[in-house]
Order: structure tokens, then C-alpha cells, then sequence
């Protein structure tokens, strides 16, 4: 399941083209996985899904660090856990949406690899949800301006990827059950934001760094932006602020979120 060599897939059916790779070659491949041991990548990935927050932390973490020393099977273990996520972007970015589907989930699924291969390291905690967020702030930032409006159909479901996620024990939907997830959660109200103009990608950015980053992380960004930790402390309060009026007020006028 290797990643072509640029940061947007092509060609049609990426996500069934990945399937089919990991059903014929990688599920059933024995590797040494370092600190995770020698063990077929469908064990570590069974183990990945059945783990608890702080657990798979680890295990992605393992997972990231032996691909950023050049090991491509862990590369593409990861890639393959978080394809449920790249195929919610297809429906929930508006960058990707309107497109046809071929087109709209091979620039999701070449995001979240994007995401994959520059993993920030020191974020040993919530890597799930970081991954998710830096491949959508890959989507907007990178992709959003440059696609161009195509099909006007909403994207169907891969059936391929249900019918692999339901074989291998997975949830009953393309959308992964993370909903008790709160960096789940995040992605989705950030995405909204981003999407409907209630916040701009520089303010979605600041939320997703001092969300999902320790009190080190927020000082480093305040350190970028030239202020000092208060004044961080104030402007995220504000943007946040700005968020919460913005979902109360859709909740009023559609009756739910």
C-alpha cells in the first residue's frame, strides 16, 4: 500500500485501490515492528481499533516514529487506520464535497498520508485526533483554493471500504464511531467553522494547536506569534468565544446541531 510520490493520489477508486492492496498483500504481512514486535500488520491494526485513548497514543506513536525512520510498512498500517477519517472529509469538507468522488477522496486520502509523513514527533498525545486535524488543515490550506467545482451529486459511499471495515470488525458506517471522542468531536465543529466562514483557517488553527496541545506547545506558539502566554490565553478566548455563539445560534435556527 504504498503512497505515490506526491501529496494528492490519482487515479480512480484510490481508497478501493488501498483496500485491495491491503487485503492481497499487507493484512496478512509478518513485520518487525520494533517496540511493537514481529507481528502481522492485521494483529496491530485489530489492536489499534479495540485500544483505549492513552494505549493506541502509544502504539500510533510507535507506529509514526518507525516511519519517519524510513519503515514504509508502519507508513502504510497508519495510513490505513485513519482511511475512515480521509473518507469523512470527502463528505464533510467543503473543499472536497462538490467533487466528483474519485477526485475528492484521493485528495483526502493524499492529505492524511501528507499528514502521516510530517507528523510533529514531540506530540506523543491525542495522535488520533492531531492526525485528523492536520490533514484537514492540509485540505483547506493546501487543496481548498486550487479545486475546482465539479459534480454537483453529493459523494456516494465506498462500498469497499463498509464492507472491509465490517469484515475486519470496524464500525457499521464509512464515518468512524468517534463521536464519544472529543478530538473527533473538535474536528467536526472545526471543519464546520472553517466551511461556513465563522472562523478563519488562521483562527481554526489557533483552537486546534491550544486544544490539542500541552501547556509547553501553547507557550512555543506564543513564542511564534510574538505575544506573551496571557495574551494568547485571551485571543484563544475570544475565538473560542466566537465559535460557541456561532453553534448556539445554528442549534436556534435548525433546532440541533
Amino acid at each position: 500500500m504504498s503512497a505515490p510520490s506526491t501529496t494528492r493520489p490519482t487515479g480512480h477508486g484510490v481508497i478501493s485501490q488501498l483496500l485491495q492492496d491491503w487485503d492481497e498483500r499487507l493484512s496478512v504481512r509478518t513485520h518487525d515492528f520494533g517496540p511493537l514486535g514481529t507481528r502481522s500488520c492485521q494483529d496491530v491494526l485489530l489492536e489499534l481499533r479495540a485500544s483505549e485513548s492513552a494505549e493506541q497514543d502509544l502504539l500510533l506513536h510507535a507506529l509514526l516514529s518507525l516511519a519517519a525512520a524510513g519503515d514504509q510498512v508502519s507508513e502504510d498500517l497508519v495510513l490505513y487506520f485513519m482511511l475512515p477519517k480521509a473518507s469523512h472529509f470527502t463528505r464533510s469538507c467543503a473543499a472536497l464535497r462538490m467533487q466528483p468522488h474519485a477526485d475528492a477522496a484521493a485528495a483526502a486520502v493524499g492529505a492524511m498520508w501528507e499528514a502521516i509523513r510530517t507528523y510533529p514527533l514531540h506530540r506523543s498525545s491525542s495522535v488520533r485526533g492531531n492526525l485528523g486535524l492536520n490533514a484537514l488543515s492540509i485540505i483547506t490550506r493546501s487543496l481548498g483554493a486550487g479545486l475546482q467545482k465539479g459534480s454537483e451529486e453529493y459523494p456516494t459511499a465506498d462500498d469497499m471500504l463498509e464492507d472491509a471495515l465490517l469484515r475486519d470488525g470496524g464500525v457499521a458506517s464509512l464515518e468512524p464511531a468517534w463521536g464519544d471522542d472529543s478530538f473527533h468531536d473538535l474536528v467536526t465543529v472545526l471543519t464546520w467553522a472553517a466551511d461556513s466562514g465563522v472562523l478563519t483557517r488562521d483562527e481554526v488553527s489557533l483552537l486546534a494547536r491550544c486544544d490539542l496541545g500541552d501547556k509547553a506547545e501553547r507557550e512555543d506558539l506564543a513564542d511564534q506569534l510574538g505575544i506573551n502566554f496571557q495574551s494568547l490565553t485571551r485571543r484563544v478566548h475570544r475565538v473560542r468565544s466566537k465559535l460557541v455563539e456561532a453553534v448556539q445560534a445554528h442549534i436556534r435556527a435548525n433546532g440541533s446541531w
